[in-house]
């Protein structure tokens, strides 16, 4: 019974906003794994919850770089393959945003390189808008992305971003 209330606890905080979950993202920003872990352990917080803008801690986390803030989150059992507001998953945010290392680390949670966004994008599309990082950076996110792909679709692939 305790496990259950448990439970319909967290589903709860999941649904409902409060000042919590701002600090949640504050803390992300800030790039304070600590505070994160505090706010996930002693307050339940869910990290895939979608705000306003249809964005979550997680996806904060992969779009922005805070790696250590995402290995938190990762070591309480998220959700990898959960989308924001606009059909992105976190490997598709690293990408558009040149974040390589976050890359990685998804890429170890055995994250779809394949998956696709509501537009019909791979990572691997995103990482190929070259408008999104340098040319080092766009280098290095698709040999990183391509390590975890099958051949054929990782050439199609950038065969087409060449286009």
């Amino acid at each position: 019974l305790k496990l259950l209330k448990t439970l319909i606890k967290k589903i709860i905080l999941c649904y409902l906003k409060n000042k919590t979950d701002d600090r949640l993202l504050q803390a992300i920003e800030q790039n304070d794994p600590e505070k994160v872990a505090t706010l996930l352990v002693k307050k339940g917080l869910c990290p895939s919850k979608l705000d306003s803008e249809g964005k979550s801690a997680f996806h904060l986390c992969a779009s922005r770089g805070r790696l250590d803030c995402l290995e938190v989150i990762l070591s309480h059992g998220v959700d990898v393959n959960v989308t924001d507001g606009t059909g992105f998953n976190a490997l598709h945010l690293a990408a558009k945003n040149g974040q390589s290392d976050c890359l990685k680390r998804l890429l170890q949670e055995r994250m779809p390189v394949d998956a696709t966004d509501s537009f019909g994008r791979t990572s691997l599309h995103h990482a190929g808008n070259k408008n999104s990082s340098s040319i080092q950076t766009f280098e290095h996110c698709i040999w990183t992305l391509t390590r975890g792909c099958c051949w054929f679709r990782c050439y199609s692939v950038f065969v087409f971003v060449q286009l």
